[in-house]
């Protein structure tokens, strides 16, 4: 039963409740979406995973009050922005500031900056095609690896989904390297690149 009682024992007005029916109940996606909401820093990373379910489960999040279906679009907006600006002139992505070294943070902004422009964000040219080169750099200089290989397989895989992997590495790690990554996550987005 869903009624006032779930706000038994509570001081008035403190609390607040989300009812999940359907596929999404099962990962508490309103839930999940309040906790990301309140991260509480602005660095790179959290910026990211505040704005990229936005891109999906708008209409959860408009439920939730946390933003009407139009003001979702403006912090999308304000997200990449605030993004960009930590964006390296190589294309790669600090957590504070514009500085490059860490792959998966790349992968994962440009991620999210490429689902964003899929669906019609602006995302800056100059932005997006230095996102996507830095990848590509990264990858082809990528070091060997006998055990690890997760922030590889990110970036292949987001690489591959704007068309821009080479084939023959997917190959070659696919046939050669498949053994050596280190989480079946990374196994999945080799094999979806």
């Amino acid at each position: 039963t869903f009624d006032d009682d779930v706000f038994a024992g509570l001081v008035n007005g403190t609390g607040r409740a989300a009812l999940s029916a359907g596929p999404l109940a099962r990962f508490d996606a309103p839930g999940l979406l309040n906790a990301l909401d309140r991260y509480p820093y602005g660095c790179t990373e959290q910026i990211t995973s505040r704005a990229l379910p936005l891109l999906y489960l708008d209409g959860v999040a408009a439920a939730m009050g946390l933003a009407t279906r139009d003001k979702i679009g403006e912090r999308i907006e304000q997200a990449i922005a605030e993004i960009t600006s930590n964006q390296a002139a190589n294309g790669a992505f600090g957590l504070w500031r514009p500085v490059s070294g860490d792959l998966w943070l790349d992968a994962y902004v440009t991620d999210f900056l490429t689902r964003a422009r899929a669906v019609g964000y602006a995302v800056p040219d100059v932005a997006y095609d230095n996102a996507v080169q830095n990848l590509r750099n990264a990858a082809n200089y990528y070091p060997d690896f006998d055990q690890g290989g997760e922030d590889l397989a990110y970036a292949l895989f987001v690489l591959a989904r704007e068309g821009e992997a080479a084939v023959g590495d997917l190959r070659y790690y696919a046939d050669q390297k498949a053994g050596a990554f280190s989480s079946p996550l990374a196994l999945a987005q080799l094999g979806a690149a």
